[in-house]
């Protein structure tokens, strides 16, 4: 099985680093590519079954062909009339190509028209490809819509460190950075690489964001005076709040968002300024959690807008409306087309079997039944092309499909908590 790590407690004491974590690269989702693709004799499956349920693991991944990439295209010109399709917006188009794709210099980006505006730069390490897509298109979003500044962005997904050359550009770009973003960052090689780039310039940042790694990492956290630098070694009032509310028996993103709930019981109690960069720090984490290309942008103008100084002292986000972080549930079943995510299989079967299946031309009544497990980290980032290949290929075969995702790495509990309620 799988083995779970607590990511709480890396923000509340100093912790050993989970074992095995380096090997789970290997995502649910590039399993389910590979039957999008072709691999895996889905219309036999689904003649021979009633019902059924994905559950595949990295070993049982052949390797990918190039006809992929015309996959999801001849799908639509060869079946236009059993498609319920969503309209493509912006932030939803990858920006680098298909999700394995691992070059730094791919997802740099240069605001292309300055005009006069001010511009800040962000450099960001992330263990996870598909938040790379997430963050370029918010960026391109900030340089095509903001009339008084701008953005150049500098990205690198975590095993690339080990490049001398990426590290040494890495190290580069940190230096004349205005802010800098980390997550998920649990290979100690790695994490030393992360600390020895960043924290002799960590002062001279307008903001240096972590979000869940190892705490050496975590300690370098600088949003105005928040600050983890005695994380684990001192009290304070955060630490010792954080610690009373730390979440039983729930993920991580739901203990967030009580923590979020709650905080105002504790800031009241700090000064105004500690107050505010408390609270900035625990929205920056709302918005790197709910992960897509709106979240993201609205986290880097958050940003920018309190801590980035030739921006803030001239005002030139003054009086823009932020949004605020939009998260979508933990676990829950999501399908391209519906109108939400469902937290309960009652609610989507009713919505697929009246809604749904009759769009499709398909009798809900004797249609076969097949359930998979999607990573929620594709869904959040809107890199969610190979999971709606699939869909669609399934639900072209006459099946109805039911596709739940989790955020844990406890696949079972979608297994658990739907498939076995839906029967």
């Amino acid at each position: 099985g799988l083995r779970l790590f607590n990511v709480w407690d890396t923000i509340v004491a100093s912790l050993n680093p989970p074992v095995g974590l380096k090997n789970m690269r290997a995502t649910a989702g590039m399993a389910l590519l590979s039957v999008a693709c072709g691999f895996t004799p889905v219309q036999r499956m689904l003649s021979s079954s009633r019902s059924g349920v994905l559950h595949l693991t990295h070993h049982d991944l052949p390797l990918v062909t190039p006809n992929i990439f015309g996959f999801q295209q001849d799908l639509l010109q060869e079946q236009p009339d059993r498609r319920a399709l969503r309209k493509t917006v912006p932030s939803m188009v990858a920006t680098s190509g298909m999700f394995t794709q691992s070059k730094p210099e791919d997802r740099r980006v240069h605001p292309e028209d300055l005009n006069g505006r001010a511009v800040f730069k962000v450099v960001y390490v992330v263990l996870e490809s598909q938040y790379q897509s997430s963050i370029t298109a918010a960026c391109k979003r900030i340089n095509a819509g903001q009339p008084d500044v701008a953005v150049e962005c500098s990205g690198y997904i975590l095993e690339e460190l080990r490049d001398p050359a990426n590290y040494e550009q890495f190290k580069q770009d940190v230096s004349d950075a205005n802010i800098f973003i980390g997550s998920l960052i649990f290979v100690q090689e790695l994490a030393d690489k992360v600390v020895e780039a960043v924290e002799p310039v960590r002062d001279q940042l307008s903001a240096c964001c972590i979000f869940p790694s190892m705490p050496q990492v975590m300690r370098m956290n600088k949003i105005g005076s928040f600050t983890m630098a005695s994380m684990g070694q001192s009290k304070n009032v955060m630490m010792d709040f954080m610690k009373k509310n730390k979440p039983s028996g729930t993920s991580f993103q739901d203990g967030m968002l009580k923590l979020v709930r709650t905080l105002p019981k504790v800031l009241k109690y700090l000064p105004g300024d500690k107050a505010k960069d408390a609270r900035n720090f625990m929205m920056s984490l709302q918005y790197w959690l709910g992960g897509s290309p709106e979240n993201i942008e609205a986290l880097l103008l958050n940003l920018a807008n309190n801590y980035c100084s030739q921006i803030s002292e001239q005002g030139l986000l003054e009086g823009l409306a932020i949004q605020e972080p939009e998260v979508i549930p933990d676990k829950g079943i999501w399908h391209p087309v519906a109108p939400r995510v469902f937290e309960t299989p009652a609610d989507y079967m009713e919505w697929l079997r009246n809604e749904h299946a009759p769009a499709l031309g398909i009798d809900a009544a004797t249609a076969p039944v097949v359930g998979i497990v999607l990573q929620k980290s594709h869904i959040n980032t809107k890199d969610d092309a190979h999971y709606v290949s699939l869909i669609m290929e399934l639900e072209s075969q006459g099946a109805l499909v039911i596709p739940t995702y989790t955020g844990s790495l406890d696949f079972s509990q979608c297994i658990d908590e739907y498939f076995s309620l839906i029967g």
